[in-house]
């Protein structure tokens, strides 16, 4: 998974970087998101149950790319006014 400006490998990353990376914000919000997709076609319409896992699926890991991004710039902030 990309941090940053695509690094990928953990020795590459800081410190920060890798504890985000380990909260594994992406990776939560599209198993929440398939899980959403799944349940709310059979709670609403079944025939929405083919394509609902994959969009919820597309959501949830974008939302947790934008919650992961937006922790780094929060922890970024919070270290840069302590100094």
């Amino acid at each position: 998974m990309a941090i940053g400006q695509y690094r990928d490998d953990p020795a590459e990353m800081d410190d920060l970087e890798r504890e985000v990376a380990a909260a594994q914000y992406p990776e939560g919000g599209l198993v929440v998101g398939l899980g959403l997709g799944i349940v709310l076609p059979l709670l609403t319409s079944p025939a929405l149950l083919v394509i609902g896992p994959v969009l919820g699926g597309v959501v949830g890991f974008g939302l947790g790319r934008r919650i992961r991004d937006a922790a780094i710039r929060r922890r970024r902030a919070d270290r840069s006014t302590a100094e």
